[in-house]
């Protein structure tokens, strides 16, 4: 199985296990006789038992308001792999959905945890390097919470939707920023020589994350057609500028010169295309579809089909 089609399921289950699994061994241990929680769970069993002769009870046919569950779904995966009617990861990723959106409360509360403890470590690193006030490392935390919480119910409402794709949802989570909203916070909060240190310290930090990543894609293209420096200056700035942290203010250690700057309306992988010379793409072109063979022959033996405009140049982990 590829790696992208293995991301699935540490994605959408990873995240809450531990917290799953510590919730239920608290809770299988036997309340204290005549308490509140012994009261709740005698309660509760009636209910469950209420709920089984209501059941047994109710009509069998398929469900009208909740629609499949994903116990249904995953057996109808199944029962298509073994007839070998074609899969694709969008049903598996669709298969699990119902299963995301009842679990939302928790991993909501997880994110919530998670989300303050990054911010508080942030605002913690911000008030020793600039002195920020107790108020202010209280406002950077809020805001940071704020932002994370904005997008985490973005990311919840692509689960709701049954028209989102699993490369729609996980080309939303690399977008997640944890430092959304942090440079138009602290640009406020300080003044004079403290702000423009940050800016600069922001931008070096942001550049980094840029050249690292132009780095390796540069690198990939490299193994496969063998660029001229020339090519691997301009094809780097090219990977650069379409990344989602560049800055026309960043430098970049080496880059040489006359580089030209991403074409308007034109994103960075077409840009590419067009430095390589013709026998280049003509080796690129190839070994793009000997992955995407490749790719197809991996699901085929787990019973998967891709569909027919998977991109192997896509990058967002495919």
């Amino acid at each position: 199985m590829t790696a992208s089609l293995r991301s699935i399921f540490p994605l959408t289950t990873g995240a809450f296990v531990g917290a799953l699994g510590a919730i239920l061994w608290q809770r299988s241990l036997p309340p204290v006789e005549g308490s509140p929680e012994e009261r709740i769970a005698i309660l509760e069993n009636d209910l469950k038992k209420s709920r089984a002769e209501f059941h047994a009870l109710e009509d069998t046919g398929p469900r009208k308001r909740f629609g499949a569950s994903t116990h249904d779904n995953v057996r109808s995966i199944a029962k298509a792999i073994k007839d070998g009617r074609p899969v694709s990861p969008d049903d598996i990723f669709n298969s699990f959905k119902p299963l995301m959106r009842d679990i939302s409360p928790l991993t909501e509360r997880i994110n919530m945890i998670e989300s303050k403890r990054r911010a508080e470590a942030r605002a913690g690193e911000y008030a020793r390097r600039y002195g920020l006030s107790p108020e202010q490392q209280k406002q950077l935390v809020d805001t940071l919470v704020l932002h994370d919480n904005e997008q985490a119910k973005s990311l919840q409402g692509l689960l709701e939707s049954d028209h989102v794709s699993m490369r729609d949802y996980l080309k939303a989570t690399r977008d997640f920023d944890n430092d959304q909203g942090i440079d138009e916070f602290m640009g406020t909060a300080l003044k004079g020589e403290q702000r423009q240190e940050f800016l600069t310290q922001r931008l070096s930090e942001k550049a980094g994350r840029v050249q690292s990543e132009a780095d390796g894609q540069v690198q990939r293209i490299d193994d496969v057609v063998k660029l001229d420096d020339s090519q691997r200056h301009q094809v780097f700035l090219y990977m650069a500028q379409g990344s989602r942290h560049y800055n026309p203010e960043m430098q970049f250690d080496g880059l040489q010169e006359g580089v030209n700057p991403l074409p308007q309306g034109t994103n960075s992988q077409q840009a590419m295309l067009k430095v390589l010379r013709p026998e280049q793409r003509e080796t690129y072109e190839k070994h793009r579809q000997e992955r995407l063979e490749k790719a197809r022959e991996d699901a085929a033996q787990i019973g998967l089909t891709l569909p027919n405009d998977w991109n192997m140049d896509d990058d967002i982990g495919f």
